[in-house]
């Protein structure tokens, strides 16, 4: 199966799916690339910093749903590491190993990013912080099946659209490991602007250590 143009396929159908057709203008030229001359690598050089994607961004700046621009944006920069590593093992002479895909792809994510009220050290933790943790598990996942299948473009909907039934499977599973933890979640879409036990509005960024041993976390002091 050719993973890696699946991949670039699947990248093109983002970006003509939150109307950047001009970037996706580009990796049409990269697949045709690929087909023509089995070139692996112009996706990449594209984006070094004389290439066309070089000052490319995309994330919830660019969409007006910011629950869907953090999925979107996430899985765009997913597409994009398993277009790299499918380049690199071409480039070498290398098969690709969907097995092997599906143990390394993809940092293990033990951390979650929250708040904590420098006044009192309350912890919250809202909608996006949970989002920014779980997409991470959720679309490495979505994305080797994906590749696996061949069904990148199907992914691709799930993920823009929010239909994955896995979303709500590691959310929910987010959220029981919070409140085992004793730590306040609320529905908001953004980092917390004011302490919800003492209204003070010095909020600081924190860290919380997802336990191996129970199913809580852990904060992390600063």
């Amino acid at each position: 199966m050719d993973y890696y143009s699946i991949t670039l396929n699947a990248i093109r159908k983002l970006l003509l799916k939150v109307g950047k057709d001009k970037y996706a203008d580009v990796v049409s030229e990269c697949i045709e690339k690929w087909e023509t001359e089995k070139d692996c690598d112009m996706f990449r050089r594209e984006f070094d910093k004389n290439g066309r994607f070089a000052d490319f961004r995309l994330d919830s700046s660019n969409i007006s749903d910011p629950e869907k621009g953090l999925w979107t944006g996430q899985l765009f920069s997913a597409l994009v590491a398993m277009s790299a590593q499918t380049a690199f093992l071409i480039g070498r002479g290398k098969d690709v190993d969907i097995n092997d895909m599906r143990r390394t792809f993809g940092a293990a994510n033990e951390i979650m990013y929250a708040s904590r009220c420098s006044s009192c050290g309350a912890l919250e933790a809202t909608a996006s912080d949970l989002d920014k943790y779980v997409s991470k598990i959720v679309i490495a996942r979505k994305v080797v099946d994906g590749l696996e299948a061949g069904s990148l473009d199907e992914t691709v909907d799930s993920i823009t659209e929010l239909t994955a039934p896995e979303i709500q499977r590691e959310r929910r599973k987010a959220k029981t490991r919070l409140e085992n933890s004793r730590i306040p979640y609320t529905d908001a879409y953004g980092r917390a602007k004011s302490c919800l036990k003492c209204g003070s509005k010095n909020i600081a960024e924190c860290k919380l250590l997802k336990s191996l041993n129970e199913n809580i976390f852990i904060p992390l002091k600063s």
